[in-house]
């Protein structure tokens, strides 16, 4: 009988730990960049322990930085500072374009569901903004928990969410999107799972 309820208990422990998935953490003190990660656009560059990203004029688009990761449910969190950047954004995508976002600029932070330019009827919800000042210079932290049709945003101490059905479907990973120049992000950790 205790062999039966250890194999269970086992077996569950098992399972849980499959499900929630691995955590991957970077803060970017090898000078390396992480194997899958890449700038898309603009100029990036991993220096004194920090990744910074500036959006560069001959793009014509914010600089943007993905990292992979295919998952429904995920936390994820880093640090970010402004250092001259107008703005400063995580954006979810799904296989077949934007999904969600978290902007951040001096004056505070907005959660917000992405208009989906296949269907001209659709246009961007927002979940909330929040007044907060953002100072250049200063490292704020940034976590954001998908689970199920539930976003939740916690960034310089303010907590905004949302809930739609489209947020329940798969993602492909995460993307750091910059306005202007720079942006210094550290830290970064994320779990996900299916």
């Amino acid at each position: 009988m205790k062999k039966m309820i250890f194999s269970t208990v086992l077996l569950f422990v098992s399972l849980f730990t499959v499900s929630a998935g691995e955590k991957t953490s970077e803060d970017f003190s090898s000078g390396e960049m992480p194997q899958g990660w890449k700038g898309v656009k603009g100029a990036w560059e991993i220096s004194g322990g920090a990744m910074s990203g500036k959006e560069l004029e001959a793009d014509h688009h914010g600089a943007v930085f993905m990292i992979p990761d295919a998952h429904t449910d995920s936390s994820f969190s880093c640090r970010f500072q402004l250092n001259g950047a107008k703005g400063f954004g995580l954006s979810y995508n799904h296989l077949k374009g934007h999904l969600f976002r978290v902007k951040v600029n001096r004056g505070g932070v907005e959660l917000s569901l992405d208009k989906d330019k296949k269907d001209p009827a659709s246009k961007p919800m927002s979940f909330g903004k929040a007044e907060v000042k953002i100072e250049p210079g200063v490292w704020y932290e940034l976590t954001c928990e998908v689970k199920g049709d539930t976003v939740e945003l916690e960034c310089a101490g303010e907590k905004l969410s949302g809930t739609h059905d489209k947020l329940a479907m798969e993602k492909t990973g995460y993307r750091f999107v910059v306005a202007g120049e720079s942006v210094l992000i550290d830290e970064v950790s994320f779990s996900s799972s299916k």
